[in-house]
């Protein structure tokens, strides 16, 4: 095992916050993980990833260079995913990695997803089972006005240990659409990096969470916004119960000339229990003037008004906290596009 950096804030703030970064453990021994893929779309064309190719090998990664280093060493392969210019491909892809690996021997998937001229995709991922560590590196291109909604969700057993690392360009008016959901167990990071490069492309990121027990979540997401009316949406909203630890950064950064941009960051944070721990790290870039940013938190324990109001109604203390819980999730849950896996999620 070796220990690699991900997750880094673009901008470093006072050390003994630590929230810098994070630091992971990664195996030695790496190989590819396996997935499922239901009913693969006529639209959609499968092949081997290139990494190193033009097309992709200028990606920003969520989860930064330490990981993009990792990645390449393992020389595990991986699924291209080609969507032709004008394709609306209307079925989702949906691709199911079930772990089952408590070895010393980690699993990678490599992923990427390249968009033509006005095309359209959804992809659903989900990650289940148990692994000692696995990690997922998906990369996306996106043509001028082309579309990606990207789905995620993870409901890992205890003990499991996971990275997701997501990076991406868009050109004039594309743009992706990213809903995470995690509702399961272990060490999760997640991390997503957009470049908006192209004239009203735009980023829209919903997150879903409940971290329990001793489990820590990390996540990082940055938006650079380089084109002109550029717009970046940022809403993650989650429950801490037990011991759990979570740290989340978000960073928009304004690079000058992108003028008339738009940003906003928001995250919503209960705290069931007083043993959690929460950082919540809101970070806003500006090197350009014609811009508009903002960012806020809300973070806090169930009111007494609503324990009272619930309360008078017969409902018990203990299922007042599972019901908000489970509201987080649902409410993320049901801006699902694919109704298979929104049924998943809020019929639990």
């Amino acid at each position: 095992m070796k220990n690699i950096t991900i997750n880094k804030l673009p901008v470093p703030t006072w050390t003994w916050l630590k929230v810098n970064d994070k630091s992971v453990a990664v195996p030695d021994t790496v190989s590819k993980a396996e997935a499922e893929i239901e009913d693969m779309p006529a639209e959609v064309k499968v092949g081997k990833v290139d990494f190193t190719s033009i097309c992709l090998g200028d990606v920003e990664l969520g989860a930064g260079e330490d990981f993009r280093r990792f990645s390449h060493s393992a020389k595990t392969g991986g699924v291209s995913f080609t969507v032709a210019a004008g394709e609306k491909v209307e079925a989702p892809v949906r691709m199911i990695y079930d772990y089952n690996n408590m070895t010393d021997e980690g699993k990678l998937s490599r992923t990427s997803v390249v968009l033509g001229e006005d095309s359209e995709l959804t992809m659903v991922m989900i990650f289940k089972g148990k692994t000692s560590f696995a990690a997922n590196d998906i990369r996306i291109k996106a043509a001028k006005t082309a579309k990606l909604t990207l789905v995620e969700v993870f409901q890992l057993d205890e003990g499991s240990n996971f990275i997701d690392s997501i990076g991406g360009r868009y050109m004039d008016q594309g743009g992706l659409k990213l809903i995470q959901v995690n509702n399961g167990k272990g060490n999760v990071c997640l991390s997503c990096a957009a470049d908006l490069d192209g004239y009203k492309s735009n980023l829209n990121i919903e997150t879903g969470y409940l971290v329990t027990g001793n489990d820590k979540m990390d996540i990082n997401y940055v938006a650079r916004h380089r084109g002109v009316l550029t717009d970046t949406k940022i809403n993650v909203s989650g429950v801490l119960r037990d011991h759990a630890d979570k740290t989340f950064r978000g960073t928009i950064d304004f690079i000058k000339g992108c003028k008339e941009a738009t940003g906003d960051e928001r995250e919503d944070v209960l705290l069931m229990n007083e043993g959690v721990h929460n950082n919540t790290v809101p970070l806003i870039l500006c090197a350009e003037e014609d811009v508009e940013g903002a960012h806020g938190a809300s973070i806090g324990k169930i009111s007494e008004d609503i324990l009272l109001y619930m309360q008078s109604r017969g409902i018990p203390e203990e299922e007042i906290t599972e019901l908000m819980a489970k509201s987080r999730i649902a409410a993320v849950a049901g801006r699902i596009p694919d109704e298979k896996t929104r049924e998943m999620l809020i019929g639990e």
